[in-house]
């Protein structure tokens, strides 16, 4: 069963940086995303968030391309592999967030997202032989922003589904770059 998720919402936080890019004063930077298991209420302001209720574990973005002139999209995996820390204790992936660096308040909470009630896909813990894997894909309000960065930390890693490589992406010289990681 694949998750149902209620639209994104951006929260305070996403508004007003949002509001910096529009007025030409900075970027948007996504700097990765993160599930969670916490539970909402139907009355919940979501753009008061801050955080998610219960972080069970953060990712980078996988892939950025911008929409339309209004949003972005996003796409990353959730995985139980060892390489994405260990997962000791499975989870129902019922909150997902995706982070932004704000020039004057550090990373913030931009967008978040819940599941729909009892719609939730489970990540196991790993078993040691197979790892699970969620492709997570989300669009992102950007409106009118000039530009939108994807920041992803040297050492980590990214992981094609089809054949489970892993793969290091990086820059050298202005040049993107990936390159196969052998284990």
């Amino acid at each position: 069963m694949a998750g149902i998720f209620k639209e994104s919402v951006l929260t305070k936080k996403g508004i007003e940086l949002l509001a910096k890019a529009q007025a030409g004063k900075c970027t948007i930077k996504l700097t990765g995303a993160v599930t969670g298991s916490g539970s909402y209420t139907e009355d919940e302001n979501l753009s008061e968030r801050t955080e998610l209720k219960e972080v069970r574990q953060s990712f980078n973005l996988n892939v950025i391309k911008v929409q339309n002139e209004t949003n972005v999209y996003a796409k990353f995996v959730i995985t139980n592999r060892p390489e994405s820390g260990a997962l000791a204790q499975g989870y129902y992936v019922k909150e997902i967030g995706i982070y932004a660096e704000d020039p004057d308040g550090g990373e913030i909470l931009y967008a978040i997202a819940v599941a729909v009630e009892d719609q939730w896909d489970y990540m196991p813990s790993y078993n040691g032989m197979l790892a699970s894997t969620i492709t997570v894909e989300f669009l992102i309000e950007v409106a009118n922003a000039s530009e939108v960065v994807i920041q992803s930390p040297e050492g980590n890693y990214l992981f094609d589904e089809a054949s489970g490589a892993k793969y290091k992406l990086g820059i050298e010289n202005g040049l993107l770059f990936y390159e196969e990681v052998e284990e």
